[in-house]
C-alpha cells in the first residue's frame, strides 16, 4: 500500500450520485384527471342526478294534481250538464225548440276549466255548437311541448250524459276532462324553476371554477418547491396561500426547507473542516517526510558513495566486489530518493505553496508534457483568483491531476484539454461565485455501464465535501468529460 492510500479519506466512496432532473409527472399521474376536472365532474353529476330526481317528482304530482283537478271538473261539469238537460226536458215545446236548445247550448257550459263537451243528436251525430263571441285559448301561448304531456300522462276521464224528453231520447252530452290547462301550468313552472336552477348552477360552476383554479396554483406552487428541493436548492420558500389548511402546509414545508438547509449548511461545513484537516496532515507528513527521511537518505548516499570512493583506493580481491556493492546501494537511495520526491508532489504540491492556482495547474500540464511529448496538453484558464483556499486550491489540483491521469491510463487519449474559471452569471448556493473545472479527452470514451475505481471515488468524494457537484460522462464530440463545480461562499 502507498501512502498516499493510506492517507484518511474525508468521506467513505458512496454510489454514484447525479443531480436529478426537473420533477415531470409520469405518464400514469398525466393520464389521470385534475382535481379541478374531477370536483366540477361531481358537482355536474349531482346537479344532474337531483335534476332527474326533482323531475320525477314534478312529472308525478303534476299527474296526480291534474288527475284531481280533471275528475273535479269533470264532475261537476256532469251535475250542471244534468241539470241543464233537465230544465230542457221541462221545456213546453218537446220538439223543434229542443233541438235548438242542443245547438244553442249555455254558453257559461262551454268553457269549463279542464272539460271539454261535445253534443250529439238522437242518431249520434255531432250537432254543432254556436259561436260564443269569446275565444278559448291565447294564440299566442304555445302551451306544453307534446312530450312532456305525454310524460304527465293523465289518465282520460269521461261522462255520457243522455239527453231525454218525454222519455224519449233526445241526444246526449259527453264531457271529457282535459288537462292541457292543468300540464301548462306546470311546464309553465318547471321551465320558469329550470332557468333559475341552471343559472344558479352555472354561477356555483363558475365560482367552483375559480376557486379550484387558485386552488391549483397554490398546488403548482408546492409542487415548483418539491422540484426545487430536489435539486438541493434549500433556499426555496413558499408563499402561504389564502386558504388556511394550505398555509398550514406551506409553513410545515417552509420550517421543513429551512432545517434542510440548515443541516445541508452544517454538513458542508463538516466536509470542509474533514478536508481541511486532511490538507493539514498531508501538509505535516510531507514536512516531515522532506525534513526527516530527506536528510537521512541523503546521508546514507553520502556514506556509499564515500564508501565507493575508500572501495576504489583498496586492495586485494574484494575490491571489486565491494565497489559493485556500493554502486548498487547508491541506486536504491537514488530511487529512494526519487519515489520520496514522488510521494511529495502526490501529499503536498508544492506549487499550492509557491505558485498561484492558474500557474500550478499549468506547471502540473507542463509536466505531463514533459514525460510525454507525443500528447497534446491544452489549458483554457477564465477568471481566476490567485488562491480561494487550501482546501479548494488542493481540490481542484488533484482533480486535474486525476482526470489527466485517468485519460492517458485508461482513455487512450491523445489530445487532453482543461478548461477551469468562474462562471459568469452563476452563483451558488449561498451566494459568490461558481467555480467550474471541464476535463475533455479525445479517446473512446467511457463505457455505458461506468465502474468508479479510487480515483474517481475520491475525486467525487472530495468534491462533494465541498459541496459541489462532479460528473464524470461521455463528452458531447466523444471522448470522456469530467466536471466539477465547487462554490466559493461570499466572505464573511
Amino acid at each position: 500500500m502507498s501512502l498516499p492510500d493510506a492517507l484518511p479519506s474525508p468521506l467513505q466512496p458512496r454510489p454514484v450520485s447525479r443531480p436529478a432532473p426537473p420533477a415531470q409527472p409520469s405518464a400514469t399521474v398525466g393520464r389521470r384527471a385534475s382535481l379541478r376536472v374531477r370536483v366540477l365532474g361531481v358537482v355536474v353529476a349531482i346537479n344532474a342526478a337531483a335534476a332527474v330526481v326533482a323531475g320525477t317528482v314534478v312529472v308525478h304530482n303534476a299527474r296526480v294534481a291534474a288527475e284531481r283537478e280533471m275528475t273535479a271538473s269533470v264532475e261537476m261539469a256532469e251535475r250542471m250538464v244534468r241539470e241543464t238537460a233537465e230544465r230542457m226536458a221541462e221545456a213546453p215545446e218537446a220538439g223543434g225548440p229542443a233541438a235548438g236548445e242542443l245547438a244553442n247550448w249555455p254558453v257559461h257550459l262551454r268553457h269549463l276549466r279542464h272539460v271539454r263537451i261535445v253534443i250529439e243528436d238522437a242518431q249520434g251525430r255531432p250537432i254543432p255548437l254556436k259561436p260564443s263571441g269569446s275565444r278559448e285559448q291565447d294564440d299566442g301561448d304555445a302551451g306544453a311541448p307534446a312530450w312532456f304531456a305525454h310524460l304527465v300522462g293523465v289518465s282520460e276521464v269521461a261522462r255520457d250524459i243522455e239527453v231525454r224528453i218525454n222519455g224519449a231520447r233526445f241526444g246526449r252530452v259527453r264531457v271529457a276532462g282535459v288537462p292541457d290547462d292543468e300540464v301548462d301550468e306546470v311546464w309553465e313552472d318547471v321551465s320558469d324553476f329550470a332557468v333559475v336552477a341552471i343559472a344558479v348552477n352555472a354561477a356555483i360552476l363558475l365560482a367552483l371554477y375559480v376557486a379550484l383554479g387558485r386552488v391549483r396554483s397554490d398546488l403548482g406552487r408546492f409542487r415548483n418547491a418539491l422540484g426545487e428541493l430536489e435539486q438541493n436548492r434549500f433556499s426555496c420558500r413558499v408563499d402561504l396561500p389564502r386558504t388556511r389548511e394550505l398555509a398550514e402546509v406551506a409553513e410545515r414545508f417552509n420550517e421543513l426547507a429551512a432545517a434542510l438547509a440548515a443541516a445541508r449548511a452544517e454538513n458542508d461545513r463538516l466536509n470542509a473542516h474533514l478536508v481541511t484537516l486532511q490538507e493539514d496532515e498531508r501538509r505535516q507528513i510531507a514536512s516531515e517526510l522532506h525534513d526527516e527521511l530527506g536528510p537521512l537518505m541523503f546521508g546514507l548516499k553520502a556514506g556509499a558513495e564515500s564508501l565507493a570512493r575508500a572501495a576504489a583506493e583498496a586492495e586485494g580481491p574484494a575490491k571489486a566486489r565491494i565497489a559493485d556493492r556500493t554502486h548498487g546501494l547508491v541506486g536504491i537511495v537514488e530511487r529512494m530518493q526519487a519515489t520520496n520526491r514522488r510521494l511529495l508532489r502526490r501529499i503536498r504540491p508544492a506549487a499550492l505553496d509557491l505558485l498561484s492556482l492558474r500557474e500550478a495547474i499549468s506547471s502540473l500540464l507542463a509536466d505531463f508534457r514533459q514525460h510525454d511529448p507525443s500528447r497534446t496538453f491544452l489549458l483554457a484558464a477564465g477568471p481566476l483568483a490567485a488562491h480561494y483556499c487550501a482546501a479548494r486550491d488542493a481540490t481542484l489540483y488533484r482533480c486535474v491531476q486525476e482526470a489527466v491521469t485517468n485519460a492517458l491510463k485508461h482513455g487512450d487519449a491523445r489530445a487532453i484539454e482543461v478548461e477551469i474559471g468562474e462562471v459568469a452569471g452563476a452563483a451558488g448556493p449561498e451566494g459568490g461565485v461558481l467555480l467550474r473545472l471541464v476535463v475533455t479527452d479525445d479517446g473512446p470514451g467511457p463505457p455505458d455501464r461506468i465502474v468508479e475505481g479510487l480515483g474517481l471515488a475520491g475525486m467525487r468524494e472530495r468534491v462533494r465535501a465541498l459541496g459541489g457537484t462532479f460528473r464524470f460522462e461521455r463528452g458531447p464530440k466523444g471522448g470522456a468529460r469530467f466536471v466539477a463545480e465547487i462554490s466559493v461562499p461570499p466572505p464573511s
